[in-house]
């Protein structure tokens, strides 16, 4: 299960790696052992990782191998958390793929279909479970760095924290982010939806029309799965990216009045208007991968990329959603247990020194899976002075 901390730091990685240092997977871990072991600050550690792109996947597999070999400071632990988010829509290095040959066109088509037989059949039969939503947002919005200076921009930084509690049935119907959202300014950015089943429902159908080809093997919890890449035009899509986004008059002027020998003075304040938040509807054309358990044609990952250059809202819009067994009451389901909805806007020169945020990360955990049931029973006038044993049966008055 993947380990989203909530904890007291400021952990900043910058997303926009234009000038970046490109470093594989090993060069990473190789930095962060001898800095651990060279004892040097966090805070130099971790503005380290904001000069860095990586290449390749950062795992958490890989994570834990690090945890063990070195001992990681909270802050340094929250920012390599965000690094590998941001690294989820890579490959894995080559040293963690199995070293299998590919299926033949057959078999392939065999586990193809068995995905789409688990899509149709299978998520929309899934109980109506509730399950705790928590999500946990970054932006790259301009932040005091050092007490008392100028808010800059230093990359993406840890803006808030949300959790509710939700049902399948209620996921499950909203069918896009658009209906029943209620992107805000507080939850900015590319808003996952449709985890518990349909946004499946939508790559499975629309790839139809579009592209599927074998990808390679990969291990998910334990589970050897096989990953295909599909890619789907814009004529053939039903991917509409909804966002909240801020518009660029984000910093306002104001004249501060002339106070004994003082002049009169024009400087500049964020404007946090929220009449100035917009939401932004798209379809796009779409790409991505999904990976398949053979055996039973679960999907136990899957991650869409819509990027635009000729787009005035969102250049770069990625989701990715990761599944996993769920035990309830005895019995094992295939629920989400992780989503990320990673996202970037182009800044205007106007608004380079603003409050807007011009990149978005929400990263989402499920948890807390249980149904509810109630108790029922039936009395008779004898019965009714003196209580009895009650025997629970389904309902929606007591979660267990």
């Amino acid at each position: 299960m993947r380990r989203w901390i909530l904890l007291g730091v400021m952990a900043v990685v910058a997303l926009n790696a234009g000038a970046a240092r490109r470093v594989t997977v090993a060069e990473l871990v190789q930095a962060v052992i001898a800095d651990c072991t060279a004892h040097k600050p966090d805070a130099e550690i971790v503005r380290q990782f904001g000069g860095m792109e990586l290449t390749e996947r950062l795992s958490e597999a890989t994570l834990d191998r690090l945890s063990a070999q070195v001992q990681l400071s909270p802050q340094v632990a929250v920012a390599l958390e965000l690094l590998a988010s941001q690294s989820a829509f890579l490959d894995l290095p080559a040293s963690e793929l199995p070293a299998a040959p590919p299926p033949g066109e057959d078999a392939q088509l065999k586990i193809f279909n068995a995905a789409g037989t688990f899509v149709a059949e299978t998520l929309p039969h899934l109980p109506n479970f509730l399950a705790t939503r928590t999500t946990i947002r970054y932006d790259d919005s301009p932040q005091e760095v050092k007490k008392g200076a100028w808010p800059t921009r230093a990359g993406l930084h840890l803006v808030g924290t949300s959790s509710r509690e939700i049902s399948v049935s209620g996921e499950r119907g909203n069918a896009s982010g658009g209906k029943g959202s209620d992107p805000s300014q507080d939850q900015g950015g590319l808003i996952s939806w449709g985890e518990f089943g349909s946004v499946l429902g939508m790559i499975l159908a629309d790839s139809v029309n579009g592209k599927v080809n074998w990808s390679h093997w990969e291990d998910i919890g334990g589970v050897r799965c096989a990953a295909f890449h599909y890619s789907v035009p814009k004529s053939a899509s039903h991917f509409e990216v909804v966002s909240a986004l801020q518009r660029q008059a984000s910093v306002e002027g104001f004249a501060s009045r002339s106070s004994g020998d003082r002049a009169s003075s024009m400087s500049a304040r964020p404007n946090d208007d929220s009449s100035r938040t917009s939401v932004m509807h798209a379809i796009r054309a779409y790409q991505g991968s999904l990976w398949v358990d053979p055996a039973t044609g679960a999907i136990l990952r899957i991650t869409i990329e819509a990027n635009s250059k000729d787009s005035s809202d969102f250049q770069w819009a990625e989701m990715l959603v990761e599944y996993g067994a769920v035990e309830i009451r005895d019995a094992s389901f295939i629920c989400p247990v992780h989503s990320v909805a990673l996202s970037r806007t182009m800044l205007s020169a106007d608004a380079s020194t603003g409050s807007a945020a011009s990149a978005w990360l929400n990263a989402t955990v499920f948890s807390n899976y249980h149904r509810f049931a109630g108790t029922t029973r039936i009395i008779n006038g004898a019965d009714a002075a003196e209580p009895g044993p009650q025997k629970p049966t389904e309902g929606n008055t007591k979660p267990e």
